[in-house]
């Protein structure tokens, strides 16, 4: 297996003597503690470090000013090296608009992103860096404008006729979720159109212009096991499932029973498959949808569609919120105890967590996910602190800045509002020691690094809203490490030895590259605003 080393930045500089070497010292933090770049095994399961990719607005390999798979293969190293072992496509899928989660044929791949070749290109290429893609699986509707829905709105309209249907009739009758009249018991919860060809009714829970399917058809699920079959077949290495709570609106029982039927079914083909779902809801709900057996639930209540949203919210009151941030971490381990968490801060359909005026507290928050058990999930251009507010979803959806003259870079979305890139390129932020990626990369070098990160079972230790101070330990397979986070933004904190138990740092997160985890002449351990420590 191919081993990586990570650079790791320094800023201050550090003194050598000829044969030995001279700490460097600080009256403030005292000695610099250095860490060993120690080699990395790849990670081999599905604790990984994902990336979200909306590939419209990534990276253009072909100078037509849209994104395409062959952009996005192009930039599998920049990804590992910045520690991602995993890459999420959005809807990559044939299909009218521009988000495309309304797929019109599930077996194409949009022409403007490239074709099937390129994805497997893409899959080969991201599996030499131990890389993993899951595709975004649109199960619950289609396109309008698909010859499915045509040929069900016909036999549907000869059932409800009496008329008499033949046999590729009835595989298509019961297709798509269709409703005779809007007055149907059935429909309650519902959001109902007019079908375009008869007099009768369609489930559209998202779109008019995406007709929901029927899940209880035999030949939907037959069709979808086509489908999931073919892509697992090119190398696809799973799948994030869109919209699980709207597969049945308003039975969680079904959706239930719907999910374990995907999840059976893929791993009876790929039993290392990663299926990720999207069931966006409270933490309750989330820990009932484990029961299916996917191997992981976005855990929303911590990102930033909730005003109270765990990393953002954790930073507020200057440190007396640490007990309500291990609590947080408690209830992600917890809802998930079936399965992997999945945490993440931000995505595609909400607005940004970047904080413009504070690239101090933007990483913060990235430490903070970095931290917690499972497998994290970043959303593209949030290394490089790319900012958007959503409404429209257009803002969020904006086009990467790589500072390469315009090479790779796409052309805006129409309906977009704003456009702020505070931060500047990509290319900017590689050469700066104390960007917002630099700091991404560590903190995901950190991950890697530390199994009992991502694995191990969480314990507190201490928790001083006072001092802002809290510490808790990770066990995993017999090892162990302390973790300790200053959530003070201005304040530093002392550790005394019999705080840390004479353990030594042996991996460290800083905001401000000019500060730094020091130790003092007495052993003690001196933590800048809002940093993070690992002991071991």
């Amino acid at each position: 297996m191919i081993k990586k080393r990570l650079l790791i930045f320094l800023v201050l500089p550090v003194l050598f003597a000829s044969c030995g070497q001279k700490r460097f010292y600080d009256e403030t933090y005292g000695y610099k503690i250095d860490e060993t770049a120690e080699e990395v095994i790849p990670v081999d399961d599905n604790y990984r470090n994902y990336y979200e990719i909306f590939v419209r607005s990534f990276a253009d390999s072909n100078g037509d000013g849209i994104g395409d798979l062959n952009g996005v293969t192009e930039k599998l190293d920049y990804l590992s090296d910045l520690g991602y072992s995993g890459i999420w496509l959005m809807p990559i899928n044939t299909s009218p608009s521009y988000h495309k989660y309304d797929v019109s044929n599930y077996y194409e791949i949009d022409k403007s992103y490239g074709d099937i070749d390129d994805l497997k290109n893409l899959i080969n290429k991201a599996h030499e860096k131990n890389i993993k893609v899951i595709l975004d699986l649109v199960i619950n509707h289609s396109s309008l404008f698909t010859k499915e829905f045509k040929l069900a709105s016909d036999a549907y309209n000869k059932f409800i006729n009496n008329k008499e249907l033949n046999e590729n009739e009835k595989r298509y009758v019961d297709y798509y979720s269709f409703f005779e009249n809007k007055e149907d018991p059935n429909s309650r919860g519902k959001t109902l159109y007019k079908n375009p060809y008869y007099n009768f009714y369609y489930e559209g829970n998202f779109s008019s212009e995406m007709p929901e399917f029927n899940l209880d058809s035999e030949y939907v699920r037959e069709d979808f096991e086509k489908i999931m079959k073919y892509y697992l077949d090119l190398g696809v290495d799973g799948f994030r499932l869109d919209a699980v709570l709207y597969y049945f609106i308003n039975n969680t029982e079904k959706n239930i029973e719907t999910l374990k039927w995907i999840n059976n079914y893929v791993k009876s083909l790929n039993p290392k498959a990663y299926i990720v779902g999207e069931a966006w809801s409270s933490a309750e709900i989330i820990q009932r949808y484990y029961e299916s057996g996917i191997d992981s639930f976005f855990y929303f209540p911590a990102s930033t569609a909730y005003p109270d949203g765990l990393y953002i919210n954790s930073t507020n009151m200057d440190g007396r919120m640490v007990e309500s941030f291990y609590e947080g971490l408690e209830k992600i381990n917890k809802t998930s105890d079936k399965g992997i968490p999945a945490p993440f801060i931000d995505n595609h359909d909400m607005s940004r967590y970047v904080r413009v005026t504070s690239p101090e507290k933007t990483k913060f928050y990235f430490g903070l996910l970095s931290i917690t058990n499972g497998t994290t999930f970043t959303y593209y251009g949030d290394e490089v602190g790319m900012s958007g507010n959503n409404p429209p979803d257009q803002n969020v959806r904006t086009s990467v800045k790589w500072g390469e003259d315009g090479k790779y870079d796409t052309v805006q979305l129409s309906g977009v509002t704003t456009v702020d890139y505070p931060y500047g390129t990509v290319k900017e932020n590689l050469e700066n020691e104390n960007s917002i990626l630099n700091y991404y990369k560590k903190a995901n070098y950190l991950r890697n690094k530390f199994p009992e990160i991502s694995r191990g079972k969480l314990s507190l230790l201490t928790a001083d809203k006072d001092k802002g101070l809290l510490i808790i330990s990770k066990d995993y397979l017999n090892e162990k490490i302390d973790i300790a986070i200053n959530f003070k933004e201005n304040d530093n904190i002392i550790l005394t030895t019999s705080d840390i138990n004479n353990k030594k740092v042996v991996g460290q997160l800083v905001v401000d590259n000019v500060k730094f985890i020091g130790e003092l002449k007495d052993g003690s351990i001196i933590l800048p605003p809002y940093s993070i420590a690992i002991f071991k």
